[in-house]
């Protein structure tokens, strides 16, 4: 009965979108958050960009179209199938993409790969392990965007990543995804801090 996936488009970008993949449901606000994340971020040609918890690659391959290379991690494997099929369906060659937890990935990424300048953090509710966040630090990013669902483990994560003042946190943006609900998705932007001379 007819095709197993929807088509969204962003940005010129088409997102082939399957039964089991995660999706915002309210693409108008989906939409003005992506341009705030992309405003936040003021990608450079040369940038390399980590897409952490990225789904089917929407963030990611928007991010393409501006940056050397993008990497996206994900576990959900039917989620990084997508993620892929998005990027040949776009024609998209400097995104690639990794199956598997964050925590798992994440510091073999920055040794075989560029370490990040810039690095998008978009976890389930339950926010990101420690080890990913302190893995983040490390690894010095330019700018550090996080996209979170849940105030109370944003606030948690946020502690760990301002703690030894290597990042200001720069703002903080609210949207409302779920209208009438108690729920708020918050993009937040922190700048690493530029060293003493």
């Amino acid at each position: 009965y007819g095709k197993n996936y929807i088509v969204d488009t962003i940005d010129s970008l088409s997102f082939r979108i399957y039964p089991n993949s995660f999706y915002q449901v309210n693409t108008i606000q989906m939409n003005k958050m992506y341009k705030k994340v992309m405003d936040y971020a003021d990608i450079s040609i040369n940038d390399t960009i980590y897409d952490l918890y990225c789904g089917i690659g929407t963030m990611s391959l928007l991010f393409s179209k501006k940056a050397k290379q993008v990497y996206g991690i994900e576990v959900v494997k039917e989620a990084i199938q997508s993620a892929n099929e998005n990027a040949s369906i776009n024609k998209i060659s400097n995104a690639h993409f990794i199956c598997g937890k964050v925590e798992d990935e994440i510091e073999n990424l920055i040794n075989k790969s560029n370490k990040p300048d810039i690095v998008v953090l978009d976890p389930a509710r339950k926010g990101c392990e420690e080890t990913v966040l302190n893995t983040i630090l490390k690894s010095l990013p330019r700018k550090i965007i996080y996209v979170s669902c849940n105030p109370a483990t944003l606030a948690r994560d946020l502690s760990i990543l301002l703690k030894n003042k290597e990042y200001t946190l720069d703002e903080i943006t609210p949207f409302d995804l779920f209208c009438h609900t108690m729920h708020v998705e918050c993009v937040v932007l922190m700048s690493r801090v530029a060293p003493n001379k």
